[in-house]
């Protein structure tokens, strides 16, 4: 049994300072304009995923079409054994959901987009084309009907039977940002104590990784822990 690593990778470039939020808003927004190579574009995300590599840690890399990978990054997630997936935004109808996976599919050829996960969990609004209502259900369909794989739901874990797959499909997420989990099931013991019966799937977002001491931190010392207690990290 194992831990599995999930990355949603939602800032252009990270919110650290005043300067790198202004320009992840308008990214975000206008995520036509081409910002792919320009100033400090996914510059947050490269130390995280080559503390990953240096680890042995391969995951699924889930990009917005405003985060589409840079040649620096997907050397990496080469070399890491990473898997690059899609952060699906505009889901108002499954024609505006394939017309965005496909338009994404495109910009990183030949690398495949084997699954996408959806960006933010129902509540607020997070860009100009970002459609907030989180609806699980209408993406299994839509993952049969455009031949991408739906793995994972943005739940937040509440116990340990939270955690565990349904047919393939992991409803929650143990989320490393703090503020994300549940009180009563909030420390690592529980967690690691959860991945050594069943794999387990693990949560972070790079932005914070960068941009938050804690949650660098916490994510180390969680790498820390599983090691010592011979839990491996794995993807499929």
């Amino acid at each position: 049994m194992a831990l599995i690593l999930r990355v949603d990778v939602d800032k252009p470039y990270g919110h650290s300072g005043l300067v790198r939020k202004i320009a992840s808003k308008i990214a975000e927004d206008y995520f036509s304009i081409p910002v792919v190579g320009s100033f400090k574009y996914l510059s947050h995300l490269v130390p995280f995923l080559e503390y990953c590599n240096k680890e042995n840690i391969s995951g699924f890399i889930y990009h917005r079409q405003c985060t589409t990978p840079n040649e620096k990054v997907i050397k990496l997630l080469m070399s890491g054994g990473h898997k690059l997936g899609f952060h699906a935004e505009n889901t108002r109808s499954f024609e505006t959901f394939n017309e965005e996976l496909c338009s994404f599919k495109e910009k990183v050829k030949p690398i495949q987009v084997e699954s996408f996960t959806k960006h933010g969990s129902g509540t607020l609004k997070l860009g100009k084309h970002h459609y907030p209502p989180y609806e699980p259900e209408k993406y299994k369909d839509w993952s049969e009907r455009a031949g991408s794989r739906f793995y994972f739901g943005n739940g937040i874990c509440k116990n340990e039977i939270d955690l565990y797959s349904e047919e393939g499909f992991f409803s929650n997420m143990f989320w490393i940002e703090r503020d994300y989990r549940d009180p009563d099931f909030f420390d690592f013991p529980k967690l690691l104590s959860a991945a050594k019966n069943k794999d387990v799937v693990i949560l972070i977002h790079p932005c914070n990784f960068h941009a938050f001491k804690t949650v660098a931190d916490d994510f180390k010392l969680l790498v820390r822990l599983s090691k010592e207690q011979k839990i491996e990290w794995k993807i499929f």
